[in-house]
């Protein structure tokens, strides 16, 4: 059993809808960088997990893509997947990840930034990296939970039956004044008169930040033309309604 919070790569790419979650997210990154890349640039993913996003942008720019996540597993099946990306293992705090490289966009989805400050319990030694690895005028996408907004609770299971059973992911949330405490359980059963059992659980602890002061730790970090989002539909940010924080900025020159 492991205690990783996203499964590893095969179980993570059972856990979501990719069709549904695509469908949101390349558009808004292929908008966002088509206003400012060069005919030929250079795109990391921070967080990248199974590569799906990369495969995606390569169908709409020229571009070197990059990709980055802590997880093996997860780059093992990005490999797979879209080989002709340059995809590294590493914790992204590490110094020497990266050192003296620079990217023309980057951007990081699926909370991962949120799970990257979990590590240290705070957002900003994260944002100074980012930044540190951005050309002037280089473009910062990212997306975190609207941290700001309670949330205690199981949502409704994810069923996958696959040849060899069924997985079943619940997915749970826990708030405590500091933090958001996201917790994923992965289930299986080999047939419909099996027992299920545990295959993985984690739990992890995301500080808790209102869009204020996130505006401030990028402007610290010379990001700005900062722009804030509820959603991938461009919704304007509330703080008590609004699902996500959506961040889209700029390296200061």
């Amino acid at each position: 059993m492991s205690n990783s919070l996203l499964s590893g790569g095969n179980h993570y790419d059972l856990l979501i809808n990719w069709d549904k979650r695509l469908a949101n997210e390349i558009p808004f990154l292929t908008n966002a960088f088509s206003e400012h890349l060069p005919a030929r640039s250079s795109i990391l993913s921070v967080g990248c997990g199974t590569g799906r996003h990369l495969e995606e942008l390569s169908k709409s720019f020229e571009s070197t893509l990059i990709g980055t996540d802590l997880d093996p597993t997860m780059i093992e099946e990005a490999r797979k997947r879209f080989p002709e990306a340059e995809l590294i293992v590493g914790d992204f705090l590490d110094p020497k990840l990266f050192q003296g490289r620079k990217f023309d966009a980057i951007y990081s989805l699926g909370n991962s930034i949120g799970l990257i400050a979990a590590s240290s319990l705070s957002f900003k030694p994260v944002i100074n990296k980012l930044s540190s690895h951005l050309k002037t005028s280089g473009i910062l996408v990212f997306q975190i939970l609207n941290t700001m907004k309670e949330r205690n609770g199981w949502s409704s299971p994810r069923s996958v039956r696959m040849s060899e059973g069924e997985y079943v992911f619940l997915r749970g949330f826990t708030t405590t004044e500091n933090f958001i405490h996201p917790e994923i359980v992965t289930l299986f059963r080999s047939s419909e008169v099996s027992d299920y059992e545990l295959v993985t659980t984690g739990k992890t602890n995301i500080p808790r930040i209102s869009v204020q002061k996130m505006k401030q730790l990028l402007e610290e970090a010379d990001l700005n033309e900062i722009k804030v989002y509820g959603n991938y539909q461009k919704d304007s940010f509330d703080e008590f309604s609004s699902p996500d924080m959506i961040f889209s900025c700029e390296k200061s020159g």
